[in-house]
């Protein structure tokens, strides 16, 4: 077999990879790992790394590792192929294993490619052992010593033969160094972390000829380990911006500030570095975030921070992903978590402003902040497991509160219909901006586009769901995507992804098998999918049958 249907994998992978379809992406492997089981030839080398490093740049190590543990077990034997086994191995956090493999690696011959390939098997072994030293937490532990000192020596020999090529093992001999001081360790016969920094710097391009994110990232280090704080920041926004800055890239840069600098939000420089790379890293990856009430105020007020600190130096233009960032946090404030008396979670919901969906003549008064969830979730009568009005309160978690809603629903329709319910606020009311509503009828494009939900997933804190979120279909009525949600999330809104706005209600999710009625433009089924009503064809609703005064 001359494996002549690689390419057609390798398409399949990236198409489902750049849409954050992680369940596609995982058929796809599953697909190559079986052929690999049935044929008589190793994988082409080639074509291994293309897969691996796809996986690796949107940070599915699980998967990577699955498919380089097949390779390597049916004959493709590179020092490439093994040395990307091992480092998605360690960026699960498995660390006993890879060892081995690495060591093995250092004993390739130093000739050609392997002479990197050797080079990179003694950063991934410095890169193993930094990450046991920060586990282990515990400077005065002997065992802790001892992966200090053999982190410290796997970078510090590689960097030394080679400093213009391997300038990223330096930079991490320098943040080991300050580490280890700041731990209390003796470092009296290493290399001044300091002057170490400063040969670094020096030997990376000038910042307007650099090519690589790695350099850019190096760069980054090298200036907060000198002190140089006047270029921080740009260096920073510079690095996050490089297109080749993908997730896998800005989530390592981040752990190494976090983990090993322990830079904190509290003062300069990560008040502004931590920020900006975490923004760059959720809108890369499409991850999810996952937050407490408390977490949100405290970023929200950081990204602030860091907004005009950079709008200072660069312009609004700079700080988009931030912007961007904080009014996704922003949205938090206006989803509740649909409680039943006793405290335990019954489904989400979200604030409208009456005048988007109602005309006047249903609140003569003005317009009123109205709460909106699913039927299925609360209802007139308390039917079909819902909760009636007055066995609900809405928690929003962020602000601190519950509140009651009025006895009377403004109005509602049935799960096979609409699937919506307002509500009215019995007292008092939240002192909080509804979400804004995306009006236009939302159409399949390729790429598919993306789509996020914040809800309450299991009853727990709020939660940001971005991955695996891409529009499988859609018509006037219906949504179907494949952003991730749990149960607890039938109620939240559906936002698009550029701006925050929300296009639909999210209700249900399922199997399905044959075409809607009328079809979905988009994808054909069958497919596993969440759907959402859209707010254009609820409002439709309210129009064709309004309630009365309320």
């Amino acid at each position: 077999m001359t494996w002549s249907d690689t390419f057609d994998l390798q398409n399949r992978l990236d198409a489902a990879l750049t849409q954050y379809q992680w369940k596609a992406a995982a058929q796809v492997c599953d697909d190559l790992i079986k052929r690999i089981h049935q044929e008589q030839t190793p994988y082409p080398e080639p074509a291994a790394r293309q897969v691996l490093a796809a996986l690796r740049k949107k940070r599915q190590f699980a998967l990577a590792a699955r498919v380089a543990e097949t390779f390597v077990r049916f004959g493709q034997n590179a020092p490439r192929i093994r040395r990307q086994y091992a480092q998605a191995l360690i960026d699960q956090g498995i660390l006993l294993s890879p060892e081995a493999v690495l060591q093995a690696l250092t004993l390739e011959p130093l000739e050609g490619e392997g002479a990197i390939e050797v080079a990179e098997a003694h950063g991934l072994l410095g890169r193993l052992y930094k990450q046991l030293y920060v586990n282990a937490d515990n400077p005065p532990n002997p065992y802790a010593g001892v992966f200090f000192e053999r982190a410290v020596s796997e970078y510090l020999q590689t960097y030394r033969l080679n400093p213009s090529r391997n300038s990223w093992h330096g930079i991490n001999v320098v943040a080991l160094l300050r580490r280890g001081k700041a731990d209390g360790i003796d470092i009296t016969h290493a290399p001044n972390a300091e002057v170490l920094a400063r040969v670094v710097l020096e030997s990376l391009p000038d910042p307007s000829k650099i090519v690589s994110s790695f350099d850019l990232a190096t760069r980054l280090e090298a200036l907060v380990a000198l002190g140089r704080a006047d270029e921080v920041d740009r260096a920073a926004v510079e690095y996050t911006e490089h297109p080749d800055a993908d997730a896998f890239e800005v989530g390592s840069t981040l752990r190494q500030f976090e983990e090993v600098w322990r830079l904190t939000t509290d003062t300069a420089p990560g008040a502004t570095i931590l920020p900006l790379l975490r923004a760059a890293r959720l809108r890369r990856e499409g991850g999810s975030l996952q937050t407490t009430p408390k977490n949100v105020e405290a970023e929200i007020k950081l990204v602030q921070q860091a907004t005009l600190r950079l709008e200072k130096i660069f312009g609004e233009d700079k700080t988009v992903t931030l912007q961007w960032y904080e009014k996704g946090l922003q949205q938090t404030k206006a989803v509740a978590r649909i409680d039943r008396l006793n405290g335990k979670s019954q489904g989400t919901g979200w604030l409208v402003q009456s005048d988007e969906f109602f005309s006047s003549d249903v609140f003569p008064d003005g317009p009123r902040l109205l709460l909106l969830t699913n039927a299925h979730v609360v209802n007139q009568d308390g039917s079909d497991g819902a909760l009636a009005p007055e066995d609900a309160r809405a928690n929003f978690q962020v602000l601190g509160r519950t509140f009651e809603v009025a006895p009377s629903v403004v109005w509602s329709s049935p799960v096979d219909q609409m699937d919506a319910t307002f509500l009215a606020f019995r007292n008092d009311r939240p002192e909080v901006r509804p979400l804004s509503l995306l009006n236009k009828k939302v159409r399949f494009t390729e790429p598919a586009s993306r789509l996020y939900i914040i809800g309450h997933p299991r009853g727990g804190d709020l939660r940001l769901s971005l991955d695996d979120n891409a529009l499988l279909g859609c018509n006037e009525r219906l949504l179907h995507y494949r952003t991730p949600t749990e149960g607890g999330s039938s109620g939240s809104p559906v936002f698009e992804a550029e701006d925050w706005r929300v296009v639909a209600l999210h209700h249900a999710g399922g199997r399905f098998e044959q075409l809607q009625d009328p079809p979905l433009d988009g994808t054909s089924p069958p497919y596993d999918a969440n759907e959402g009503i859209t707010v254009r064809s609820i409002k439709a609703a309210i129009a064709a049958a309004p309630p009365q005064k309320f």
